[in-house]
């Protein structure tokens, strides 16, 4: 018989031959059914494995499944957040806890040392005294047993494992999924308070998946637009218009140099500047459709929603143009301070649904403007404004009824 024969029989199992009919006895049946071994003269029949185990004994499975050993190799700090271990309480062994204890009876035998050693200055029998003595002895006695007890469990943890208790771990927190996430509260940017509810357009905020790829478009072409047009009527001198002859300086060989024919090259002092500008306008822009300029600010959109970085208030009315006040406003949401994260701040007032139409200019409230302005973690803008590259540069995405209306009606005019 072959090897390979062999390991596939002894893996598998002896095959059980073919019965000699094609009907099998009540006897054989039942067999099977209750898994009851008979005497054949083939392999017997072996219980199928239960995957079913004891209350008892999953539960100290789960247990070990839960707990994970530090790889010695791996040096990071657990405390860091980029660690799998962060927010992971360690799993103490019972050695080190018995040398807590320890630890913590030696400190009140110190203490009550302490104390005794006060008693004698105030003045006690000199026989008290002399018994003490004794005693401390005998405690150091015992003090020097355990030190030497401490100094074996050192040598055994030294090659003690690190455990983590995986079971330990704070939740991540996750989004909410489609369609109830579109279902946003609204909130009352002056007092802090939710007033009611609102459900956003699934075109425009309801993006799934988010296209990274159309974000990083929008991004470059704004940054290239904002660079614009540069170097308008600079001109560097070439070879020719630099000044100096066009003798050779030195001999072509036998005086260990560089050959150099003529003083006027670019990389010598006072020469000519290879590859500059010539007077001509450099425009830097790229092209992007309006397309796909929509479909990213819907995307943006999409993203701040999922993050749970939007927030949707009733207006952007402040009660005045004081910065301190509309920095306490602010801080209810998390937002300036400290402490506080970055905002975008978008809204499309209108004068005639405004108390005073003065109060309105660009679809701006004048005082919100004004407060917000000394902030520097904050930036207002009109819906018009909204583009993605300030998006995602600031943490939080705060809109107003009006600009979430005019956003929905200006993005889903072609779809």
């Amino acid at each position: 018989m072959s090897h390979i024969m062999m390991t596939r029989r002894l893996v598998s199992g002896w095959r059980r031959p073919a019965p000699s009919s094609c009907l099998m006895s009540s006897l054989e049946k039942l067999s099977l059914q209750t898994h009851i071994t008979t005497s054949m003269p083939h392999r017997p029949f072996i219980l199928p494995y239960n995957h079913s185990f004891s209350s008892e004994a999953s539960k100290a499975d789960d247990t070990k499944s839960t707990i994970v050993e530090l790889p010695p190799n791996l040096k990071f700090d657990p405390r860091a957040k980029s660690s799998p271990f962060y927010g992971v309480e360690k799993v103490v062994s019972e050695k080190k806890r018995k040398k807590e204890q320890k630890e913590k009876a030696k400190d009140i035998q110190t203490e009550a040392s302490s104390a005794a050693s006060l008693d004698k200055e105030s003045g006690d029998d000199v026989l008290e005294a002399g018994s003490e003595i004794i005693d401390d002895d005998d405690d150091e006695e015992e003090d020097t047993d355990d030190y030497y007890d401490d100094e074996e469990e050192d040598d055994e943890e030294e090659g003690e494992r690190i455990l983590y208790d995986l079971s330990t771990k704070p939740d991540v927190a996750r989004a909410i999924p489609l369609p109830q996430r579109l279902h946003v509260p609204v909130i009352d940017i002056k007092t802090g308070e939710e007033v009611g509810t609102f459900h956003l357009s699934e075109k425009t905020f309801g993006n799934d998946p988010i296209r990274v790829d159309i974000l990083q478009r929008c991004v470059v072409w704004q940054r290239n637009k904002k660079r614009g047009f540069r170097n308008a009527g600079a001109i560097t001198k070439t070879v020719s218009q630099v000044s100096g002859s066009g003798r050779k300086v030195r001999p072509q060989k036998g005086g260990g140099q560089a050959r150099a024919g003529h003083s006027r090259p670019a990389h010598w002092r006072g020469g000519a500047k290879a590859h500059g500008p010539k007077g001509k306008v450099q425009n830097y822009n790229t092209k992007l459709n309006k397309k796909v300029r929509k479909m990213g600010v819907r995307h943006a959109l999409s993203q701040k929603l999922y993050e749970g970085n939007l927030v949707i208030t009733s207006d952007m009315a402040a009660p005045t143009h004081k910065t301190r006040e509309m920095d306490v406003m602010l801080n209810r949401f998390g937002i300036s301070g400290k402490k506080g994260v970055t905002a975008l701040i978008i809204d499309d007032a209108d004068p005639d649904d405004a108390e005073k139409k003065e109060s309105v200019y660009g679809g701006l409230d004048v005082n919100f403007k004004v407060a917000s302005g000394n902030l520097k973690k904050v930036q207002m803008l009109n819906q018009m404004g909204c583009n993605v590259y300030s998006m995602l540069r600031f943490k939080k995405l705060v809109l107003s009824l009006a600009a979430v209306r005019s956003l929905e009606e200006r993005l889903e005019r072609d779809l």
